[in-house]
């Protein structure tokens, strides 16, 4: 996906109008949130910026996530939407833009895990089924250099997967059994496909709009990197 640059340009007294129209919405929203009211401003200024000429939706969120925090999984990001959209407006209002912002770049333990099992649970039951997993896997073997094949190192996978976090051995993966994994190993919040952004986006994007970019909410969590086979 290459995009091009995203305007977010704005002269000086629109910038003041704006900041004098959002104090409603940051008065309902911010404790919802992780951030100031300084932040929260800003982060709507950005909303304001992005959403001046057109909405919000979901092929413009595509491109919005992949600029601003490098997201590139066109499937977690159709997912993120959703997550986002708690209302189903069908676009990112601004109170769902500051929300869901906080999870991503502030969230502490707790909501990431709600979060991200929520992005993986496709059809929204509560659960996740092995052919979900399957979809979601799918291109994380792709091109391997030792000539296996793909469907299978990811069937290999999801066994893998099931065998560590199906606590309860029912054949799914419920909230429950993944919220009690990844309490007891935070590398495996994100196993089924980065859903967060990483630690660089994160400060990237931060410094845009205030000087407390090391300000994270709870513990950070230690790795990045998707766990493989070889790891369980």
């Amino acid at each position: 996906m290459n995009y091009e640059r995203l305007d977010l340009t704005m002269n000086p007294q629109e910038e003041v109008r704006c900041r004098h129209k959002f104090r409603s919405v940051i008065k309902e929203t911010r404790s919802q949130t992780h951030f100031s009211k300084h932040e929260c401003e800003a982060l709507l200024l950005i909303h304001y910026k992005l959403t001046r000429n057109r909405p919000l939706d979901r092929k413009y969120f595509r491109r919005v996530m992949y600029t601003l925090l490098n997201f590139n999984n066109e499937i977690l990001i159709e997912n993120i939407f959703s997550v986002f959209d708690r209302h189903n407006k069908l676009v990112i209002t601004m109170e769902s833009w500051l929300v869901g912002m906080s999870v991503l770049l502030r969230g502490n333990l707790e909501e990431k895990i709600s979060f991200c099992f929520k992005v993986y649970d496709l059809m929204g039951e509560g659960s996740i089924k092995k052919e979900y997993m399957f979809r979601l896997l799918k291109h994380t073997f792709r091109g391997n250099l030792l000539g296996e094949d793909p469907e299978e190192l990811v069937k290999d996978m999801i066994d893998m997967v099931m065998n560590k976090m199906d606590l309860d051995r029912d054949g799914v993966l419920s909230f429950e059994d993944y919220k009690q994994s990844v309490k007891k190993n935070n590398d495996l919040l994100e196993i089924l496909g980065y859903c967060l952004p990483s630690r660089p986006a994160v400060y990237a994007f931060m410094s845009t709009f205030t000087p407390n970019v090391s300000t994270m909410h709870g513990k950070l969590l230690p790795s990045r990197s998707r766990l493989k086979i070889k790891d369980f």
